[in-house]
């Protein structure tokens, strides 16, 4: 099999399991109800460790291939967009909620509690997307990863260069982190780190069965980092609903520095974690990711006629992260 290949059954598995959940919501008719506050967290918290966490995989395993599809499937870039818009919907739905809740349960004092769960209150619960539309999108990844061939013709070599292009432009983003006032930093540039951090992580964890402990432990830091990241600019937008959303002055701003508290935490296990994220230089990483394809065994199989193409590794932006 070749890596190409192996990036395709393990997209499937991705969107299998997204599949599988839209057919068992659909099955046992599971609906969020926005005046239960606790059956709507329960939602969200589904929509966000199945569907939103996977259709982030989908994306970045997308971007992976993206040599492939570009510049000669225009089908497949519309599609990609759409997931990525739907990815995005279901990331940042009921999010500020979401921590909020999850604030007011770690909440020290109860009338820090208190002043947090009002503001949740007030907040949207619903994820925008029906589930008609969730599973429309799905099938459709599901056909395009089935059917589409151009991409798949990818060498072993443009693909894992892909890997390390993420990686290293994770890298790079990371060493811009100041040695002080990094609030402010990442409140200005931390999009930017966090969407190729997360490429990286996904990306390499696909690789992750033949990695090397090292390699493992990079990936572990990696997730954790983009994890953080992305709760740090769901707390920004907590701060900032907290003073649109009708409650009093007193409470928003109790909530508000509160929040700001755990900004600041965030901030604070970025900069550790970036230590163990990027402990290996671009160049090592390459030496890593080399070894592990070769450790995975992929060339005995092949799932496609052998092609020969044309494609290199091009060093283009992209928009999917």
């Amino acid at each position: 099999m070749r890596l190409a290949d192996y990036v395709v059954s393990y997209s499937l598995q991705i969107n299998n399991r997204c599949l599988r959940y839209l057919a068992e919501c659909d099955a046992h008719g599971t609906v969020a109800d926005g005046n239960d506050i606790v059956a709507s967290e329960a939602h969200t918290v589904y929509a966000e460790n199945l569907l939103a966490r996977d259709s982030r995989r989908l994306v970045s395993m997308w971007s992976l291939m993206q040599p492939g599809w570009k510049e000669t499937d225009p089908a497949i870039g519309q599609h990609v967009e759409a997931l990525l818009q739907a990815t995005r919907a279901l990331t940042e739905a009921s999010s500020a909620r979401r921590l909020a809740l999850r604030l007011a349960n770690v909440a020290a004092e109860d009338h820090e509690a208190e002043a947090i769960l009002r503001v949740a209150r007030c907040l949207p619960a619903d994820v925008p997307l029906t589930w008609d539309v969730l599973n429309e999108q799905f099938t459709d990844d599901s056909h395009f990863w089935r059917s589409s061939a151009s991409f798949r013709s990818l060498q072993d070599i443009v693909v894992q260069q892909r890997v390390v292009r993420s990686y290293r432009k994770a890298f790079r983003q990371a060493e811009l982190l100041p040695s002080e006032d990094v609030h402010k930093w990442l409140s200005n540039h931390g999009g930017n780190l966090h969407r190729w951090v997360q490429l990286a992580a996904h990306q390499l964890e696909l690789l992750r069965p033949g990695l090397s402990d090292k390699g493992k432990a990079q990936l572990w830091y990696l997730d954790k980092m983009a994890d953080t990241l992305r709760t740090r600019a769901g707390l920004q937008e907590l701060q900032q609903a907290t003073w649109e959303v009708d409650v009093k002055k007193a409470a928003a701003k109790l909530v508000s520095r509160y929040v700001e508290q755990q900004i600041n935490k965030m901030d604070k296990r970025i900069v550790r974690l970036a230590d163990g994220c990027f402990s290996s230089k671009p160049k090592r990483m390459d030496d890593l990711t080399h070894a592990a394809v070769a450790a995975l065994g992929l060339g005995t199989v092949s799932l496609m006629p052998a092609t020969n193409p044309n494609h290199n590794a091009r060093d283009t932006e992209d928009n999917y992260g």
